[in-house]
């Protein structure tokens, strides 16, 4: 599959070496939700290409069943964990279900695409058994809360914040031991968070802990990077448009010289025919009158292109 169906697939390729973050903002959900799945049967709506299925499959969940947005990630799917959860092809609007088939909904990735949300959300409440749980994560949080509380009898929410960390673990200590204190420097402001989560249950929703999903800092490197050179070329750009406004301003002063000296030119040639005519009343021929005022249209065409080509 290429890396352009994956992305279509799914909101990043877990084999690209640049997920980093985007992985990892995807992998804190699923193992999120992970606390909630033991011994269920669960629905993964919009599984994309199946990595969410396997860490819900892996934290002992009864059955987990994908429903996947296109054919191919519904065959991607397949190939990466097909061998712990089944994947179907279908419309989350009308899934391929019948009613209270799930305990758990997990709807991560597809929330704000195209279908109108209150669809989504009775359909997902449709499959749901009496007191079966959705959690779901969501960009657009506006009104979320009040769409869930109209259907479910619990709602909670959370909110996923996007993070650089710095972990202190123990030798040997594998990823899922490690119990961590999290002390953040930038106070964590729910206005600010990047996507709201919520938790609803036809009955008792499931009381689910905090978690952070640590990433390969790589990528935070990399886009520092990337910062710094886009930084660069700012700089480079503003720059250029200074100088281009410097050289606006050159000629500007350059055309206003060349105004006066024409006027002044002007005024001159006014002044010197008019001591012409008082020399050589009219009607009387002035051999040199003709020679003069050709003399002075030369000089005065000079001093322009003079001042005109001077600093070029």
């Amino acid at each position: 599959m290429s890396g352009d169906s994956i992305a279509a697939a799914e909101r990043f390729d877990p084999d690209s070496p640049f997920a980093g973050v985007i992985e990892a903002e995807g992998v804190a959900r699923y193992c999120w939700a992970a606390q909630a799945v033991r011994g269920k049967e669960v629905l993964d709506a919009g599984c994309g290409v199946g990595q969410g299925a396997r860490i819900l499959a892996d934290a002992g969940a009864k059955r987990v069943t994908g429903v996947t947005l296109s054919q191919d990630a519904q065959s991607e799917a397949v190939r990466r964990a097909g061998d712990v959860a089944g994947f179907v092809f279908g419309r989350l609007d009308a899934l391929p279900f019948a009613p209270a088939s799930f305990d758990i909904a997990v709807y991560f990735d597809a929330i704000d695409r195209s279908e109108p949300r209150s669809e989504l959300l009775d359909e997902l409440h449709r499959v749901l058994r009496e007191d079966g749980s959705l959690l779901l994560a969501s960009a657009s949080p506006d009104g979320l809360e009040r769409e869930l509380a109209s259907r479910f009898a619990t709602v909670a929410l959370h909110r996923q914040h996007q993070r650089l960390a710095s972990a202190i673990v123990a030798d040997g200590l594998s990823d899922g031991e490690a119990t961590l204190r999290i002390r953040s420097i930038d106070p964590l402001d729910s206005g600010q968070a990047s996507v709201a989560l919520a938790v609803a249950g036809k009955g008792k929703a499931p009381a689910l802990a905090d978690l952070v999903a640590l990433a390969d800092p790589f990528e935070a490197c990399t886009w520092e990077d990337r910062v710094e050179l886009a930084r660069r070329e700012t700089d480079e750009a503003l720059l250029q448009v200074e100088q281009a406004r410097e050289r606006e301003r050159h000629l500007s002063a350059e055309r206003d010289l060349i105004a006066r000296r024409l006027i002044d030119a002007e005024q001159t040639l006014a002044r010197s025919l008019a001591t012409e005519e008082q020399e050589h009343p009219p009607g009387e021929q002035s051999p040199g009158r003709e020679a003069a005022i050709l003399a002075l249209g030369r000089t005065v065409l000079r001093s322009a292109a003079k001042t005109l080509f001077a600093r070029r």
